[in-house]
Order: C-alpha cells, then structure tokens, then sequence
C-alpha cells in the first residue's frame, strides 16, 4: 500500500511533533530508495537484502520491508523464490508511462491549488546531474499541487522509473536540450499558481525532449551501469 506522507498537510492537518519523527521503516524505506536513485542500478539487477543493510549500516528485516513496499509501489520486481530487481527499461512500456504522465500532470494543473508556488535558481546555475532532479522535482510539485493522493502516487513512480532515461540523457550530447527546455519549464513554474497554460506548454515541451531520446537511450542503458552523478542529493 502507498502511504503519502503529506496527505495530513493536504487537508489541512497538523502533526504533533512526534508524528513528525519518521519510523524506523520509513528511515529505511527512504534510504533504499536513495540508494537506487544515486547509483542508478542496472536495470534487472538483484536486489540483496543482505547487501543493502551492510551497505546502508541497518539491519535486514527494515531493508526487507521497503523492498517489499517498493515492489508493491511498482518501483522494483518481484519474483517468485528468486528475489528484488531493479526494473528492466522496456521502450514500450515507457512510451506507456510518458503517456500516462502527460495526462495526469496536464490533469493535475487544472486542480491545483491556487496558492501552489514554486521558485527555484536558473538552470544555467545547475550541474548536470541536478537537472535530472529538478525536472523530477517539478513533476513532483505539479502533482502534489492538486492534493490528490492517487496522482502523487502515479507520479511518484513515473519519476523513479524513468530516471536513469534522464541520467542518460544529462550524460550525454543531448544535454543541451535538456538544459535549454527544462530552463523554459522553470521559467514558466513562476507562473504555477496563475497560468496553467503556460505552464502546461513548457511541461510538455520538456516532456517530449526526453520522450523522443526513450529509444536511442533505452538499448545503450540496458548494457550496463549507468555514471554515477554523487554530488547531488534529493530534497524531495
């Protein structure tokens, strides 16, 4: 089950400060997920419960159990007596998931909160490897905007999955493009809580840099690890 952490904030709801500390699952949980972002895993790789806690420092029944809600998110795979992978890229199902996300975010403008804000430095400021996390933090503010559990969870997977097409893209020539059309879509989020149009065009310009990139990217990333980039951390 894919439980939101801010779904208490969306309605409005404080919490006390010991509901604010993080569970022991949940520290775990975000450090295994962490972990497949930062080293961007090659796709179909196994997933060792016993290598993850020795590489985390925590013990195996909490890496065990946020395997178990990644797989269940849609994140990893699980098979039968054999074990957690990393999902394999697929272009179709891909394509599948960029279409999908094209219209839950386009749906997801239209219900935003008019207070919803979002400000952040140019991307000429930007490494590399931060660009992929803005765009994903974009995506991310679009959908937790509308308040609706359902489409931060859609969302949310729609990012992890099809990261490491944008870590291959910022790794190489087409990274320009990518600089260029995410610095039209951060210009445009200024405007989030006002023009959804706007904001709307600048989306799915981006959306289509990376979606025509899917095919040429996907053979080249399946044969093997992709660069790490460890100088950014996720802030969301």
């Amino acid at each position: 089950m894919w439980l939101c952490e801010k779904a208490p904030q969306c309605r409005g709801i404080s919490k006390s400060a010991s509901e604010s500390m993080p569970a022991k699952a949940d520290t775990a949980y975000d450090a295994v997920l962490q972990l497949l972002y930062s080293y961007s895993l090659v796709p179909g790789q196994h997933l060792s419960d016993q290598e993850l806690a020795c590489k985390l420092n925590i013990g195996r029944t909490p890496v065990r159990e946020a395997l178990i809600r990644l797989a269940a998110e849609g994140k990893i795979l699980s098979a039968p007596q054999r074990g957690y992978f990393t999902r394999p890229l697929v272009e179709a199902a891909l394509l599948d998931s960029y279409a999908v996300a094209r219209e839950i975010l386009a749906f997801a403008l239209t219900c935003r909160r008019p207070q919803c804000s979002f400000t952040g430095n140019s991307c000429d400021d930007l490494y590399l490897d931060e660009l992929a996390i803005r765009a994903e933090m974009i995506f991310t503010i679009i959908a937790e905007g509308s308040s609706n559990c359902e489409i931060c969870k859609i969302i949310a997977k729609f990012t992890f999955c099809s990261h490491p097409i944008r870590m291959k893209i910022i790794a190489s020539e087409l990274h320009t493009g990518f600089r260029e059309s995410l610095s039209r879509l951060t210009d445009a989020m200024s405007q989030f809580g006002k023009a959804a149009p706007l904001v709307e065009s600048a989306l799915m310009n981006h959306l289509d840099v990376e979606q025509r990139a899917i095919a040429g990217v996907v053979q080249e990333v399946n044969k093997g690890r992709l660069i790490e980039f460890p100088r950014a951390a996720r802030t969301f």
